[in-house]
């Protein structure tokens, strides 16, 4: 009874004297740290360790006080979860009280540095290594481990722990390893690859090669095209022109095809000799003509399929007909 009155004669001491050295809480906020703080000594007495550590946690929120802190930190101890009680007893000292603070408070800095130098010793140590992959996740029950703390020690609560490296592209691997109070242990993982990754990875298609340059065609063969086409028609128009005159005469004296073999014999064979020329003319003013101009498409589309990036055009001449086929 004398050690409880104790407690709440300190909390109440402990709580007033916040409002001097820290941020000034309200009064709603030390009430309430000073219920929360009740409930946590209850169950820290009653080993009840989760709830008392939840209250010292919530309490030391509102009013920050090494009297709250330590009782965190001896209700952490009681549930195996010595790095972080650790890490509540070196606040503690790393902190300290001023001369003038309670003795609550300086009873709680002795006590923290006590108790401090008992729990290192007890503290487990665990070395984790991952060879097959540089950039492997590594996470202790589930909890993630920095890449700087891979390959050296890292302290860890005594007990049973699932370990695991997974890596992009490899099969992930679980080890347990169960350490003792104060013991060391060490995990290693060779990572493999994994086989189905590899068969779904996507098969990187190269691009397609740039299209082939078109040969670019002289010029000077286009011209000669064009002359010869343009000699053509003139050779067809002239004697074009001459057939039809002979026809003309033929037409006013020959009364029957019959007749005019005999007596304009001569005449009919001029008219059908120019006939003959002025068909031969024309057909290579035709020819003439599609050479000419396809070898000017050609040189053009020697510029226009680099451009299409692989569309082409390309011109024909066949018997008798002009043409173009291509690619879009």
């Amino acid at each position: 009874m004398a050690r409880r009155l104790t407690f709440w004669s300190g909390l109440g001491v402990g709580l007033l004297w916040v409002g001097t050295s820290w941020a000034e809480p309200s009064p709603a906020d030390r009430a309430t740290a000073r219920s929360l703080a009740g409930e946590g000594y209850q169950a820290l007495q009653a080993k009840d360790y989760a709830t008392a550590s939840d209250r010292f946690s919530r309490a030391d929120a509102l009013v920050h006080a090494p009297t709250l802190m330590i009782d965190w930190a001896r209700s952490l101890v009681g549930l195996g979860k010595l790095v972080e009680a650790q890490e509540r007893y070196e606040q503690i000292v790393r902190e300290g009280v001023e001369p003038k603070a309670p003795k609550s408070w300086q009873r709680a800095l002795a006590d923290a540095g006590s108790e401090l130098a008992q729990l290192k010793p007890r503290l487990a140590w665990v070395t984790i290594s991952v060879s097959g992959r540089n950039d492997a996740q590594v996470t202790i029950d589930g909890a993630p481990v920095p890449s700087a703390a891979i390959g050296v020690r890292r302290a860890v609560n005594p007990g049973s722990l699932q370990v695991t490296a997974q890596a992009e592209g490899f099969l992930s691997q679980t080890k347990t390893a169960t350490l003792s109070e104060g013991g060391e242990e060490s995990v290693s993982f060779d990572l493999e690859p994994d086989p189905d990754a590899q068969k779904a990875a996507p098969v990187k298609v190269p691009p397609p090669p740039p299209p082939a340059p078109v040969e670019s065609h002289q010029p000077t063969l286009m011209y000669v095209a064009f002359g010869v086409s343009a000699a053509g028609f003139i050779v067809g128009g002239i004697t074009g022109g001459l057939a039809l005159s002979k026809r003309s005469d033929l037409i006013g004296v020959c009364n029957s095809e019959r007749d005019c073999e005999s007596t304009q014999a001569s005449t009919i064979s001029d008219y059908r000799t120019f006939g003959t020329i002025s068909g031969v003319g024309f057909a290579v003013g035709v020819a003439g003509a599609g050479t000419g101009l396809a070898l000017w498409l050609l040189n053009r589309g020697a510029k226009d399929e680099t451009a299409a990036h692989g569309a082409f055009v390309r011109p024909y001449v066949g018997l008798g007909n002009v043409g173009a086929m291509g690619r879009f």
